[in-house]
């Protein structure tokens, strides 16, 4: 395997003065490329905001992120957009899903932002939609899916942009325990297709099943 990303000594401090608050105190971390892990930890450790900076949503104060051999810690605001949209896949707890879209719309709409055609769109949209399960709902809108159909449709649209890395912030937080074992069992497989996967989860039974499990207490690896 080679190296996926890489983190070293990375600091994320918010806030100013008496109010300055140390969200990451120094983290350091490499996963190779098709690797599962699973990032545990208490609410408020910092599991979250090493999601973000992994995905190009949020900067580090100091210290060095490389992805895939590059200097993520040197982008300029355009190539981190460019960095995110080319690389990363994110899944949310709370689905974010276009209410006013239908599924395949909604699975299409990072392919409106890369220029990818009309007809192209929609071909992409359906095959995604055929791989999370759901092609028969591909004309349904949120309010008419299920939460775990909710959740199949957030992975398809995490992939429509072929991105080499999916980061989940607890995708089965909102789900009860048979459709959050289904979504684990549909990120496994993508998993085995060579994704590499970083999941924060607080689910002890869900995180056993990844690769390794990396554990954040007080901004700290353990």
């Amino acid at each position: 395997m080679s190296v996926m990303i890489r983190m070293e000594d990375v600091v994320k401090t918010y806030g100013k003065g008496g109010s300055r608050t140390e969200a990451l105190k120094g983290i350091s971390l490499t996963i190779e490329k098709g690797e599962f892990i699973a990032v545990t930890g208490a609410s408020g450790c910092g599991k979250s905001t090493l999601l973000n900076i992994m995905g190009g949503m949020d900067r580090q104060t100091s210290g060095v992120y490389e992805y895939d051999g590059m200097p993520v810690t040197g982008f300029k605001e355009k190539e981190l957009a460019e960095f995110r949209n080319r690389n990363i896949g994110f899944v949310f707890q709370a689905f974010h899903l276009a209410k006013e879209l239908t599924a395949a719309e909604n699975v299409a709409l990072p392919l409106g932002y890369a220029k990818v055609g009309a007809r192209e769109r929609k071909k992409r949209a359906m095959e995604l939609l055929d791989r999370v399960g759901l092609s028969e709902k591909y004309k349904a809108h949120p309010s008419k899916l299920s939460g775990g159909e909710m959740q199949r449709v957030a992975v398809a649209r995490a992939l429509a942009n072929h991105p080499q890395t999916l980061l989940a912030d607890e995708p089965t937080g909102n789900l009860d325990h048979e459709n959050g074992r289904a979504i684990m069992k549909l990120l496994r497989e993508i998993n085995e297709e060579g994704m590499t996967i970083v999941m924060v989860t607080h689910d002890r039974e869900l995180a056993e099943l990844a690769d390794r499990k990396i554990c954040i207490v007080d901004g700290n690896i353990i």
